[in-house]
């Protein structure tokens, strides 16, 4: 064996949420660089289509907090693709779901929950089902965030970010025996504008109302590394979990992010 097959996903499936477009879209590409089958699934099909069509993968439409859906799309995947090795839980809501705790309705809290936390739940459960009646172990990758640890955008999301975080932790521990690896995935500032590179500090968008553009200063001046990261940064480490490089590493928080959490 050679450092190359550490890294080799050749004949295993795996399936990315919310996979059309930004940080889900990298890691499946990435995971399709290394070898994987993929699966795509999100609730805009058309994005996940073209995702899949890139990387010669398959996609499916899916909402992450409908739970039966998620029960047949895990079991679509196997059936499809012949197994299920790897599951990145990838699907989750951030824009127009933060803000001051007073303001923030039921509906909003109950909205971002069910597919940050539900959703994630939903997933690794049907996934480890399918991975322990294989019997050949697995791999689950949650997308967690750094505000799960610095708060940035509110409790709604925030929150949800460290409930993955622990939700991880705990899965870790009941699913070591079964040789199904748990970790979760933290991306600091990722640049998901399509059609501009990641903002450095000697070049930033200007303000534009876009509430990612417009925290693009604050967050230059305190990132050790000078700059926003790319997606593929992501899907660079979702690759690293992924792949026998990581097979002793499980109950992870994994964080991206240029030194976001050493300031």
């Amino acid at each position: 064996m050679s450092a190359a097959d550490w890294i080799n996903l050749s004949g295993k499936v795996a399936h990315v949420t919310g996979g059309a477009k930004g940080i889900g879209q990298a890691i499946a590409r990435a995971l399709s660089m290394a070898g994987a089958t993929v699966m795509v699934s999100d609730l805009d099909l058309p994005g996940a289509q073209a995702t899949a069509n890139q990387i010669s993968g398959s996609a499916m439409a899916l909402d992450v907090s409908d739970s039966a859906a998620v029960e047949r799309a895990m079991q679509a995947t196997a059936e499809q693709l012949g197994g299920l090795d790897i599951l990145v839980n990838n699907a989750g809501l951030y824009a127009q779901h933060g803000g001051p705790v007073r303001t923030i309705t039921d509906q909003t809290w109950r909205e971002l929950w069910s597919v940050n936390v539900d959703g994630v739940f939903y997933c690794c459960r049907a996934a480890a089902d399918i991975m322990i009646k294989a019997g050949q172990g697995g791999r689950i990758i949650n997308i967690s965030s750094t505000q799960a640890i610095t708060p940035g955008v509110g409790v709604t999301y925030d929150g949800s970010k460290a409930a993955v975080a622990q939700m991880t932790k705990v899965l870790a521990l009941e699913l070591a025996p079964h040789k199904i690896n748990v970790n979760a995935l933290a991306p600091g500032p990722t640049w998901v504008r399509e059609g501009s590179p990641p903002p450095t500090r000697g070049n930033q968008p200007s303000p534009s109302g876009d509430p990612l553009s417009d925290t693009v200063a604050d967050r230059i001046a305190r990132l050790p590394a000078g700059h926003w990261g790319d997606p593929m940064e992501q899907g660079k480490a979702a690759v690293f979990l992924a792949s026998s490089m990581s097979d002793f590493v499980t109950g992870i928080y994994l964080p991206c992010d240029g030194g976001w959490l050493t300031l």
